[in-house]
């Protein structure tokens, strides 16, 4: 399956449902195009015509996973990046480790729990064949997972950068929407608000009444 990242934009269409339970909705693009858009991870509250900035990835055709979301109509951003397998990865590389330090360990040092003895070492000799009989193959199948979560996790990074850089480039580009508030230069007046008469330039107080500014 194919991926490209990307940045869509346009209104939401309408909600559709999802069978992940996630956020599904149908996006109209700037050009009149409809893609079917989705959240694997968290659910942010939309309302329809709400104007969207995506960035994500296309898996197949118009389907489009949502990693960040900008509400143009709220002002509103949100990383919707789904962190689960970076978890998964570290559970089944503890997992891994603990099973096979805790097999050599007992390959190694597990004869000397027995006394010596003929029944004592046939005894030994089955627990040890139940033991790698039971456990190889756990430690097996957590090794192989251990090696998809971590190749999951480097294409999870390599996104996250691209979708990164996406985002960087958007924002360059796009015109700023705060507002700078300008401060109007306070002059004083010319004339003596009190009685009218002519006041000099940087005149605290007026010549003909006295008043104080």
């Amino acid at each position: 399956m194919s991926i490209r990242t990307a940045v869509l934009e346009g209104r939401v269409k309408q909600f559709v449902r999802s069978e992940s339970g996630n956020l599904a909705f149908m996006l109209e693009d700037n050009q009149g195009n409809v893609h079917y858009c989705f959240s694997a991870g968290k659910k942010p509250i939309l309302n329809p015509s709400d104007n969207l900035v995506l960035i994500g990835s296309f898996l197949s055709g118009s389907k489009f996973r949502i990693s960040f979301l900008l509400n143009k109509t709220k002002n509103t951003e949100e990383n919707l990046i789904d962190t689960k397998s970076d978890w998964t990865y570290k559970v089944s590389l503890v997992s891994a480790i603990l099973v096979t330090c805790g097999l050599l360990l007992y390959l190694i040092f597990g004869p000397l729990l027995f006394p010596y003895g003929s029944h004592s070492y046939i005894y030994a000799i089955v627990i040890t064949i139940m033991s790698i009989v039971f456990f190889v193959p756990i430690m097996i199948i957590l090794w192989v997972l251990t090696a998809f979560f971590s190749k999951s996790r480097k294409k999870g990074s390599k996104l996250d950068r691209e979708i990164l850089k996406l985002k960087e480039e958007y924002y360059s580009k796009a015109p700023s929407t705060s507002t700078i508030k300008t401060v109007d230069t306070i002059t004083k007046p010319n004339f003596c608000p009190r009685c009218g008469g002519k006041l000099p330039a940087e005149a605290k107080f007026c010549p003909n009444c006295g008043s104080e500014f």
